[in-house]
């Protein structure tokens, strides 16, 4: 491979226009080939995302134009991207952050007493597992799920499986080799299975980390391992150190956290709607629902700019709704962000959020939108992936 780069597959979406997959050994890029022009443009494979996104390209005559929608490319994108995966290295690659990313998700989150549990951070209530040995003996306790579980998946926690045998033994690999992750993964594979596969898919291919720009990532993953090129051959050169990937990586931007959440609030998904409306509160309050109170969110936990959401009640059809306003305009501002979701509901994912008595709306709210986007984005790019990622059901 030269410092250029290569084509590795393309496709023909007709006589003007080819879609095609380039590398030069890091994140490849999807090149837009114009034939009528000879030229490429090359950028990441997130643009196809916005599937309503147009590309006009010029055709051979002086003024003519050829217009095209992205949602018309998934064969096009399917095809090239199960090519790329098929003639490169990129499977070892793929495997290792699939398994890097289950590790991750199965790290339990100590607690050596009842205020842990009580006093847990934001960052520590992201995880899905507690090693929950808070019984007044440090070397003994269990592995609790953070999570609501189906009843196929209850029937998983056979007596004395989850127990910790001594204080030694309640991390990661511990509770993997309990089987209990795999076991889940078999039994509700969309919930424990897929959406990891397509998430160490979407990171190392350069897709969007759930709407957010993983680039830099990205190439760390594919550097990881490798001796550094362009150097001096007479002189002995350390690899470059693999990246260990953690739910609270900055460099994940949020995506673990994202995945963690949808995991957690994955049975109740569905009942929660999200729209964007000019003026909320007027909406709403034409609607039935009651002003409760407000709470200010900061930039990077609703969206990309700070927001004052105000908490509605409509008693009569015991629904819940929360106002988010942004407090600054963006280029992407649409209105006020409008969450909806049956109070009982709400009420158990604020539950959900907690290994004590102490709920919280802030905590909660974020994840159940964080929850939405994530499955949003992941039932966006699984059309792509499915090719090559080794989904099932």
């Amino acid at each position: 491979m030269d410092e250029q780069g290569k084509i590795v597959s393309t496709c023909d979406i007709d006589e003007n226009l080819a879609l095609q997959m380039w590398t030069r050994g890091k994140t490849p890029r999807l090149s837009i080939f114009n034939k009528n022009k000879n030229s490429r443009k090359l950028i990441h494979i997130a643009w196809v995302e916005k599937r309503d996104r147009t590309l006009a390209i010029n055709g051979k005559k002086p003024g003519e134009t050829f217009n095209y929608v992205v949602q018309d490319f998934e064969p096009a994108i399917q095809k090239i991207l199960t090519d790329y995966a098929t003639k490169t290295n990129f499977k070892l690659k793929y495997f290792k952050v699939v398994l890097d990313l289950e590790r991750a998700l199965s790290r339990p989150e100590p607690a050596s007493s009842k205020s842990d549990l009580a006093m847990m951070t934001e960052e520590k209530r992201g995880s899905l597992w507690v090693a929950d040995c808070s019984g007044g003996d440090k070397n003994s306790g269990e592995f609790r799920p953070f999570f609501p579980v189906s009843d196929s998946e209850e029937a998983l926690f056979t007596e004395g499986r989850m127990n910790i045998a001594s204080i030694s033994a309640r991390g990661t690999e511990s509770l993997i080799k309990t089987g209990i992750t795999a076991d889940l993964k078999r039994v509700n594979p969309e919930r424990w299975h897929n959406p990891v596969r397509v998430t160490a898919a979407a990171m190392l291919l350069g897709f969007t980390y759930c709407g957010s720009d993983g680039t830099k990532m990205a190439d760390a993953l594919w550097v990881a391992g490798e001796k550094p090129k362009n150097i001096n051959p007479n002189v002995a050169a350390m690899k470059i150190p693999e990246k260990k990937l953690t739910l609270g990586d900055p460099g994940l931007a949020r995506l673990g956290f994202k995945l963690t959440a949808f995991i957690r609030h994955f049975y109740i998904l569905d009942k929660i709607k999200i729209e964007y409306i000019d003026t909320s509160e007027k909406a709403l309050q034409e609607a039935g629902y009651e002003r409760q109170r407000r709470v200010d969110f900061n930039t990077g936990t609703l969206g990309d700019v700070p927001y004052r959401t105000t908490f509605y009640e409509n008693p009569e059809s015991q629904m819940t709704a929360f106002g988010c306003n942004p407090r600054m305009q963006t280029a992407k501002h649409r209105g006020d962000m409008v969450i909806t979701l049956p109070t009982e509901v709400y009420k158990y994912a604020l539950k959900l959020n907690t290994m004590s008595d102490n709920e919280d709306d802030f905590f909660t709210i974020t994840r159940l939108l964080w929850a939405k986007q994530f499955a949003a984005w992941y039932e966006n790019l699984k059309p792509y992936v499915k090719g090559f990622a080794g989904l099932q059901g």
